[in-house]
This record gives C-alpha cells, structure tokens and sequence, in this order.
C-alpha cells in the first residue's frame, strides 16, 4: 500500500510503524515477512517478525527485524504495547535495541524509543501519527544518530471491505514523502492492495489470501531507478474466527 499505515489499526506490524496500532487486536497474531533480494541485491535482505497478544483494552507485542548481510548487519528488537483509552482514542510505545555489526570495525548498540497515537475521528475515519527514534539513539561510539523520523495520516473504511490511506512521512535527511495505498477486500478471504509514494517515486502492489487461520500475502514495489523489489509475508491468527 504504499507504505502507508500509520492510521491503521489492528496491525501487528504497528511495533515498527505506529505502536497505537496494536491496541484492540481481537485475538493474538504471529506474522514473518522477507524481501529476499531487494532491487535484485541479496545484500539488503530484510527480514522481520512480530508477535502480538492482547489483554483486554492493551495489547502487547515483540518484534525483531534483520537487515543486511554477513559484511553489514543490522538487527532491531522491539517491545511495544498500544492501549485504548476509550472515546476512539488510542495511544503506545516501543522500546527498541539497535545494533550494528560490520567485520573488522566491530559493533554497536543502542536503544531507542517510539510513541504514537490514533484517533477515529468519526466511524470509518481514523488519524494516526508517530514519532521513532525520537530520543536520537547512537549506536556505539559513534556520535551519529539515528535519525528522529515522524508520520501521520489519515484511513478511511466505509462500509463494503474498502479501504483507503494517505501519509505524510518527514525524515530530517530526505524530503517529505506522500504516501497513498488503497486495499479492497473480498468476502474478507481475498484482499487486494496498491500504492504510490515519492521521493523515492514508486508504485506498489500486492495480495493477500486468508486460508482460515492463516493470511498468506505476496506484494512488489517499482522503484523508477532501481527496479523491483518482491516481498513475502506469512501471519497465523492463534484464537477468534
């Protein structure tokens, strides 16, 4: 969907996107997702999974994401909690561990700290919005930081299985990017996305197929300089229909 997400709720991804997302999950979800060969490059592989269990209004979630290969590596542990606090106002945080590993200039750590928010403005109508990494961690000696990044956003569902949603997302060292995808879901066994975002300009696309307690999903994403990169995801929903 382009990338956009951030005023999605119920997303066991929202560890690493808007961790207000998490609140109100129905039911516990485990979920793995890799680009194996981005742009063609089995050096920037990425994988990651996530594992999400609700409590009532507060739902609480691990994640771990790998980037990289055995001459660059980086790993990022989360732990996140998202909580509804009534009023169609929900808010959360994450607790992150990044660290980097280069061979022959050895490794370094940090922790990191996330916050977001979401609000259903009206029914169908939410506004999310976060901030990552907003305390500026820097991994080891080095006095870089990473970088503080923001995105907010707006997702409208009205009824009939559709779904549309628009970010804004700020990174101090690029441009802003606008971020537009669009799901239509089918008899909720089939579901349909694409997206668009710039700077980087790119378009996207992708399925999703949901096999009684598992989603199997599948999406590509065109970038207008590097070309394709393909990505793979698997999620078991543990408990609920």
């Amino acid at each position: 969907m382009g990338g956009a997400g951030s005023a999605i709720a119920g997303n066991v991804w929202g560890a690493l996107m808007n961790p207000a997302a998490l609140a109100g999950m129905p039911v516990r979800i485990i979920a793995v997702s890799t680009a194996p060969s981005p742009f063609g490059l089995q050096e920037l592989r990425r994988t990651a999974c996530a594992y999400a269990e609700p409590f009532g209004r507060l739902t609480a979630s691990v994640s771990a994401l790998r980037y990289g290969y055995e001459l660059y590596r980086e790993v990022t542990l989360g732990a996140a909690c998202g909580y509804d606090c009534g009023e169609g106002v929900r808010v959360g945080g994450t607790v992150t561990l990044n660290s980097v590993s280069i061979p022959g200039y050895g490794q370094g750590s940090c922790a990191g700290l996330d916050a977001g928010v979401l609000w259903q403005i009206v029914p169908g109508l939410q506004f999310g919005a976060s901030a990552l990494n907003w305390n500026a961690p820097s991994p080891g000696k080095s006095r870089e930081s990473i970088p503080r990044t923001f995105q907010a956003g707006l997702a409208y569902a009205p009824p009939g299985g559709f779904l549309v949603a628009c970010d804004i997302a700020e990174d101090p060292r690029f441009s802003a990017e606008l971020r537009l995808g669009a799901e239509l879901s089918v008899a909720d066994l089939l579901f349909l996305r694409a997206g668009v975002s710039t700077d980087p300009s790119s378009c996207s696309a992708g399925v999703g197929v949901r096999i009684l307690p598992l989603d199997i999903e599948y999406a590509f994403s065109r970038h207008q300089e590097l070309g394709f990169t393909h990505r793979f995801g698997l999620s078991l929903r543990l408990g609920g229909p």
